[in-house]
């Protein structure tokens, strides 16, 4: 029978040799061969992991007492513009209020303003007095002097 006579239906040779079902299953299997082999090494080394923690001795209280103390976090402002109205008052009342600092001792705060009239009235107190040089030794008598020329 020549290529003339064959029906035009039917496979060519080479399409017989290849079994779809057979490379199908053949990759089937390799996928759940590495996926046995990947769950078989995250058991292990999670075993070996355990074993190893339970073996460890336990740290020295001298290096657990080295371990770098964690920085302390900013204290950073929530609102700025409140706080900052917030200490102007703090300074006016301060500036302009009477309050004891030292009642023992009979120290006030007075108003700036008040300072300043009392001032005006009594004027600056006297400073104290510039303590006394010490007297030039004289040169004794007969002694050679240099001149610095």
């Amino acid at each position: 029978m020549t290529d003339h006579d064959r029906p035009q239906h039917e496979p060519a040779e080479f399409d017989s040799e290849i079994h779809v079902r057979g490379i199908f299953a053949a990759l089937v299997g390799l996928t759940l061969l590495v996926a046995f082999a990947f769950v078989a090494m995250i058991t292990f080394s999670k075993v070996l992991k355990s074993h190893s923690v339970a073996r460890d001795p336990a740290p020295l209280p001298v290096a657990e007492a080295n371990q770098p103390r964690p920085r302390p976090r900013a204290a950073l402002q929530a609102d700025p513009t409140a706080d900052m109205v917030k200490f102007a008052k703090e300074e006016e009342a301060a500036l302009t209020s009477y309050a004891w600092v030292d009642r023992a001792s009979g120290v006030v705060q007075i108003p700036v303003e008040r300072a300043i009239e009392i001032v005006a009235e009594r004027g600056l107190p006297a400073p104290p007095p510039l303590p006394e040089a010490p007297a030039p030794v004289p040169a004794a008598a007969g002694a050679p002097t240099r001149s610095l020329q």
